[in-house]
């Protein structure tokens, strides 16, 4: 396969959704958020419109391309380097995907849109949708995830409630904990109220492990993260590492297809073998010369060396 596609990327190896098929719908770090432990960096565009940020037949026709040539897909996965729902096309999208394939299709929000009914439209048409809540009180939701200011956090949950109210699919709710931020106790609490009124249908626990947009951030402890399971209840799950099946990909161009998948987030040369089966020496030989052209740098974070493609820096949006 050749992955000079510009909007999608992967298959990358998921902790949830397996072999995932990357679909990226809006421009690098555009987003409502600005979050602390973001593996992309800072938000350079923080906005609230809702608008065709890209062409959508470009999107649909690399969607189409790879499923045509990658053998193995578990799902299509609308995600990327900002807010997925603020493409206003994105229900469109999936439906038209839909029309052309039966891998199932998922999409990771940070659930901060829900409250608009267009939103909650759009997302419907997914078999799995995996939104964020890191914070149920207004001071973890600035600490944390440092929103734009038009965002009202009470808005944000009540949306997470009626969606469940009215999606038939899958609601896998996704919480990443900071030390120090949103990991008290009594937040902790709270979290449990909201997620027993919200019922989705799993819980998943998570913290920094990526390099994060702030240098100070610091994940929590394993051990606490299966405490707070335990006190969830049955539903909650630590993410574990994702074990890959053997397989091999094949490619005409590996220094195209490294580019692409460490482009749309920081990957390390064990997830780049288990994305596309190349033996770790190609690896090594085309991430050196990547890093000589100057088009990838690497940086070390919690004893693990990252590889990814410095975001050209943007003027702050609406």
């Amino acid at each position: 396969m050749s992955t000079s596609h510009k909007y999608v990327f992967g298959p990358v190896p998921s902790r949830r959704l397996g072999y995932s098929l990357g679909v990226d719908v809006v421009p690098a770090k555009t987003c409502n958020l600005n979050c602390v432990y973001c593996e992309l960096g800072r938000t350079t565009r923080q906005t609230l419109e809702r608008r065709s940020y890209v062409p959508m037949d470009a999107v649909l026709a690399d969607i189409r391309n790879a499923v045509a040539v990658i053998e193995q897909i578990d799902f299509i996965t609308f995600t990327g380097s900002g807010e997925p729902t603020l493409n206003a096309d994105l229900g469109r999208m999936i439906e038209a995907v839909r029309a052309f394939t039966k891998i199932r299709i998922a999409v990771l929000t940070n659930g901060t849109l829900l409250y608009l009914p267009d939103v909650r439209r759009d997302l419907a048409r997914a078999d799995v949708v995996i939104p964020s809540l890191d914070a149920v009180s207004e001071e973890a939701f600035r600490r944390v995830n440092r929103p734009h200011g038009r965002l009202n956090l009470a808005d944000i949950i009540e949306g997470l409630k009626q969606f469940r109210r009215e999606y038939n699919g899958q609601l896998w709710l996704e919480i990443l904990f900071v030390k120090g931020l949103n990991d008290q106790p009594e937040h902790v609490r709270q979290l449990k109220r909201v997620i027993q009124d919200t019922r989705p249908d799993r819980v998943q626990l998570n913290t920094v492990v990526r390099p994060p947009a702030e240098s100070n951030i610091e994940p929590v402890a394993q051990e606490w993260l299966e405490a707070v399971r335990r006190q969830i209840g049955e539903k909650a799950e630590v993410i574990a590492s994702f074990q890959p099946h053997d397989h091999q990909r094949i490619c005409d161009n590996k220094m195209d297809t490294i580019l692409a998948l460490v482009s749309h987030r920081p990957v390390t040369l064990q997830d780049i073998h288990d994305s596309l089966g190349y033996s770790e020496a190609n690896i090594r030989e085309v991430l050196d010369h990547l890093r000589q052209q100057g088009r990838i740098q690497e940086k070390r974070h919690l004893n693990r060396v990252y590889y990814f493609v410095p975001l050209r820096e943007e003027m702050n949006g609406e």
